[in-house]
Formats: structure tokens, C-alpha cells, sequence
């Protein structure tokens, strides 16, 4: 059986910096970004596929 010692891991790290306000922040900057762009291109799809010509 391994001994358990009080240090945290390298995800558990990463779990505890990512909780942090301002990690936070930039995280839900980064998804509204890749959302708005997902969206975006979306949008062109449909407009091409609706109506080759507009393009």
C-alpha cells in the first residue's frame, strides 16, 4: 500500500489555479470568443449552403 502524503499533484495544482477569479475571467473570455467565432462560421455555412451566389 502506498503512503499518502499531503502534497498536492500536478492536477490538483491546476484545478486550484484555475479556480482563481481572474483564471476564471480569461477562461469565460476564451469560451465567449470560440462561441461567437462557432457561431459566426455557422452563419456563413448556412447563408452558403441557403444561397451559393451571396459569396
Amino acid at each position: 500500500m502506498a503512503a499518502c502524503d499531503d502534497q498536492p499533484n500536478l492536477v490538483e495544482k491546476i484545478i486550484f489555479k484555475l479556480g482563481e477569479p481572474e483564471n476564471q475571467a480569461r477562461l469565460l473570455q476564451v469560451a465567449w470568443r470560440i462561441s461567437l467565432l462557432m457561431m459566426i462560421l455557422g452563419f456563413i455555412i448556412i447563408l452558403k449552403t441557403v444561397s451559393p451566389n451571396i459569396m
